[in-house]
């Protein structure tokens, strides 16, 4: 007879080797992930909020600093540069000081919608806005931690992690300290770890009495206030089902973005999935927590308009859900399948997997549903245009 047990422990032994391998070929030559965009005058400029004529009016009269020249002779732009532009310019791409972060949760019960896949492309997209975004990888099963490059053997010894946080009886009381850098700049995580899917049963039991239930559905809410002035937008990857760990994210949220494809059973599936946030915000508030969303936007992920069917029930979606519907469905791509496959998004390399027409129009799809996400982001700050445009900060040329 096979021990299960050690079977079972033996194919883990295999893979986490495997993985070593994938990600060294991944990453290489390093182990870890090294951003290294570029961008030309139009995209820069596009980024930025200006026209590349008036960045290189700005750069003659030395009001930017000179931008790099490649070995073919044109001009192009880090991630780098275009931070030190903002700041010359007193752009601040984000909120005011004082407003809290939008708390975004990209959430569905159904697996295979593209949850982790959207939250780490929204993070970097948001990102290249020049925002400061918080992910906080919820989801025992890391798959956001992982496109973020975190080594879940750096997790195993450290007491410094999102499971000690929401362990009931953890000592780490500041969830500051859950937080790590990531390759992008401005953009930190709050990774997931292998003890995160055991705190659902630590969180659960000894849970008696209104008190202490109201304060376990409410600790990463806490966690979060701690350091919510501190980012203009915090993104929340949930477990794939409704627990004390999906409670929580829920009472943390300020907004939601439901991805669902434009399927048959997926648009079944969505149905029972809102009538459960529906029962959990009613189950929430009659604990006083206070949970109403300021936004549900649902998105049609994985969308192929040549696939049988699909196009109906993206209409039929599109009914139902109304202006909580965004406009542009997130295109089907080889190129995103391709670039998870290898441990980053879309945004992070300059040179296409597949061909080049592939990868502009996989990218511009997603500039046009994150723009929308973004468009309701800033309509949640009272601030809701961007800051660092009015006159006295306009480029040689051009007009407010």
């Amino acid at each position: 007879m096979i021990d299960t047990v050690s079977n079972l422990k033996a194919m883990v032994e295999n893979g986490e080797a495997l993985s070593a391998q994938l990600k060294k070929v991944a990453f290489r030559p390093r182990a870890r992930k090294n951003l290294e965009l570029t961008f030309g005058p139009g995209r820069a400029a596009d980024l930025i909020g200006r026209t590349p004529e008036a960045l290189t009016k700005a750069e003659a009269k030395g009001r930017l600093p000179a931008p790099k020249i490649g070995a073919n002779g044109r001009r192009y732009y880090t991630l780098e540069d275009l931070t030190l532009i903002r700041q010359s310019l007193g752009i601040i791409p984000g909120k005011q000081a004082h407003e809290p972060a939008v708390v975004l949760a990209v959430q569905n019960f159904k697996g295979g919608v593209g949850k982790s896949t959207i939250t780490k492309h929204l993070a970097d997209y948001l990102a290249l806005q020049g925002l400061r975004v918080l992910v906080v990888d919820c989801d025992p099963q890391a798959s956001t931690s992982s496109l973020f490059d975190v080594d879940q053997e750096e997790l195993w010894d450290s007491d410094e992690t999102l499971a000690h946080f929401l362990a009931p009886s953890a000592p780490l009381s500041e969830f500051r300290r859950t937080i790590r850098d990531t390759a992008w700049p401005t953009t930190k995580i709050v990774p997931s770890s292998l003890g995160l899917g055991e705190i659902e049963w630590h969180m659960v039991a000894g849970a008696e009495g209104r008190e202490e239930i109201m304060r376990r559905f409410g600790l990463l809410r806490a966690g979060i206030s701690q350091v919510r002035r501190e980012f203009d937008v915090m993104l929340l990857d949930p477990p794939p089902a409704m627990g004390f760990l999906g409670m929580n994210v829920m009472a943390a949220a300020s907004g939601l973005v439901v991805p669902v494809p434009a399927r048959q059973l997926d648009f079944l599936s969505t149905i029972h999935f809102m009538t459960n946030i529906a029962d959990t915000l009613e189950a929430l508030n009659e604990y006083n927590m206070g949970v109403n969303y300021d936004f549900i936007r649902v998105v049609a992920s994985n969308y192929s308009r040549s696939a049988d069917g699909e196009a109906g029930m993206l209409r039929i979606l599109q009914q139902m859900c109304g202006t909580n519907m965004l406009t542009n469905p997130i295109l089907a791509s080889e190129e995103i399948k391709n670039s998870v496959q290898e441990f980053r998004s879309v945004y992070e390399s300059d040179k296409p997997i597949s061909s080049h027409k592939t990868f502009t129009r996989c990218r511009d799809n997603l500039d046009l549903v994150f723009s929308e996400i973004l468009h309701v982001i800033r309509q949640q700050w009272p601030s809701t245009s961007l800051t660092g445009f009015g006159d006295q900060n306009m480029l040689d040329g051009e007009a407010a």
